[in-house]
């Protein structure tokens, strides 16, 4: 009752205010401009990320005495959140205000000036708490006057990547003179890539954000593609989102849940610039037969809830630091081995060259929390094909592991199915244990009758399952493998694709009873059913 009197308040205090909420990117291209307006509500995580790439300034903000320094921007005034004090910093004369309710807010701060102290702190770095996961100092505090009460707060927003073309890690902003790489003509174009390979990232890769409308069980994704002029996020499979984007000039409905999008055009003639670039005539590959570059973009926003909108909150559920890995080669029997050190709880990439002007690898490995060895690798292959060989490693930290927080416990699984033409529900239901449980199948199956309409048959039935679920291949992907049925059903292997349904503040979302929801598709196709798709939910 309490989130919803806030979001009536805000709503009221927006329309009041006559300001409506919108964060705007405005492309300035060699085909000309338009403005996108991005999905800061949906998709979280790829806006924070597209902006941070793109270059975002930093925030220059000043405070009287007392007065929360984040509170112009509605930062805090907009958090659902109980602030807490922290005891007084021994060198500074501050107090520090912590957002502790809930873990994903660590790290955030609001910063309050003492009256009793006079002197000036100029360019001072906040001890500890001032960096996130990029290993960057983010705050920074300066005094602009002698009188105390009166200060200045610089808020940065580092996004460090990767430069797969030259293997070094960057943080001049990556879009900004950058090519537009293919087109699909008369659907899309794409940008974002340094060398036009499908599989470039930029040193890390993150989850798909999906859903539309969390109310609805039975329709986890939306429809953003129904339209034309969809900024979405290009990636060749689930929760691949890196630095690669598209922008389509058409409506391409097939294209719901299965690519994030998370802005549109907003304006006619901005649509018209679009559909020019997507016209251009390309080669097979889809090369653009013009160069066209896409020269910077800008962003402005508007409205209490585009204010509140924190990049940095949500930089710390992206990737962060991206740190050269120390390899080294060691002798091991009769063959040469390159020992890896990788992090736990890391993305991981490995490449190699032999002239030093082009690399091959690169392909993003995830270490696993639990996993703390090193990786060694058999140089014989190599040296096979290529005598002189130089290995370059990186390590990307990640701040959470999705697919690490399932608990099987008294978990429920339900499942759409799909098999032809049948339909049908599956409802299985985990132990105590969460070593296997209980299930019941419920499916309509038409069967074709000669010279008559098909008639549908209902079928019922039910069983038990055991099961084991493993995370240390992704941190958005879970495997749950049914190791074996009693019943009418044989054993499955489900592949568990997380979306980011936690992320969008959506108060008609309990996380209490729903925990994750996800893409389950078969690794393993068996009768009697094809293809499953559902919901995964906590029981009381």
């Amino acid at each position: 009752m309490l989130v919803k009197l806030k979001i009536l308040l805000l709503l009221v205090g927006t329309i009041l205010s006559g300001e409506a909420d919108f964060i705007a990117a405005d492309f300035r291209t060699t085909k000309g401009d338009f403005t996108v307006s991005l999905d800061y509500v949906n998709s979280p995580l790829a806006v924070a990320n597209f902006i941070q790439l793109a270059g975002k300034p930093d925030d220059i903000l000043e405070t009287p005495a007392g007065v929360p320094f984040l509170e112009n921007a509605a930062h805090y005034a907009q958090s659902y959140y109980r602030p807490t004090i922290e005891s007084d910093v021994a060198r500074l004369p501050l107090r520090v205000e912590r957002i502790e309710s809930t873990p994903t807010m660590r790290g955030f701060y609001a910063i309050f000036q003492s009256n009793t102290y006079i002197g000036g702190v100029e360019g001072f770095a906040l001890p500890n708490y001032h960096a996130d996961i990029t290993g960057e100092d983010r705050i920074r505090l300066q005094q602009v006057s002698f009188n105390p009460s009166k200060y200045r707060i610089t808020l940065k927003y580092p996004r460090p990547w990767l430069d797969s073309s030259e293997l070094m890690v960057k943080k001049a902003p990556m879009y900004r003179a950058i090519r537009v790489n293919r087109v699909e003509t008369g659907i899309r174009f794409f940008s974002g890539s340094m060398t036009n390979d499908p599989l470039e990232h930029p040193g890390y890769q993150f989850q798909d954000e999906l859903v539309r409308d969390l109310s609805n069980l039975n329709n986890p994704f939306g429809f953003p593609f129904n339209v034309a002029g969809v900024l979405a996020m290009d990636s060749l499979a689930p929760n691949r989102n890196g630095s690669r984007f598209f922008i389509t000039s058409v409506a391409v409905p097939s294209f719901n849940g299965q690519y994030t999008a998370f802005g549109k055009v907003s304006t006619i003639p901005g649509l018209n610039v679009v559909r020019s670039i997507a016209n251009t005539p390309s080669d097979i590959n889809g090369t653009p037969d013009e160069e066209m570059v896409i020269l910077d973009i800008k962003f402005r926003r508007g409205g209490i809830t585009a204010n509140a909108f924190m990049e940095g909150y949500h930089q710390g559920f992206l990737p962060g630091e991206i740190e050269t890995l120390p390899l080294s080669i060691e002798q091991n029997e009769n063959a040469l081995e390159l020992v890896i050190p990788l992090r736990p709880k890391s993305q991981n990439a490995l490449f190699s060259t032999s002239d030093l002007r082009s690399y091959l690898g690169g392909t993003i490995e995830a270490q696993s929390p639990e996993q703390t060895s090193a990786e060694r690798i058999d140089l014989t292959d190599f040296f096979g094909f290529a005598p002189k060989t130089f290995f370059r490693g990186f390590s990307t930290a990640m701040p959470t592991w999705p697919s690490r927080e399932i608990t099987l416990k008294k978990a429920r699984l339900l499942l759409n199915t799909t098999s032809g033409t049948d339909r049908g529900k599956l409802n299985m239901t985990f132990n105590e244990g969460g070593t296997g449980g209980s299930y019941s199948i419920d499916m309509n199956i038409e069967q074709n009758v000669v010279g008559e309409d098909p008639r549908v048959v209902r079928s019922v039935g039910a069983g038990t399952f055991a099961a084991t679920y493993d995370f240390s291949r992704s941190p958005y992907l879970g495997v749950l493998e049914i190791t074996s049925f009693t019943g009418p059903l044989n054993a499955e292997q489900f592949s568990l694709h997380f979306d980011s349904s936690r992320f969008t503040n959506n108060p008609q979302v309990n996380p209490a009873t729903l925990i994750r929801r996800f893409d389950a598709r078969t690794t393993r196709a068996q009768l009697p059913f094809l293809s499953y798709s559902g919901v995964f939910q906590k029981i009381h």
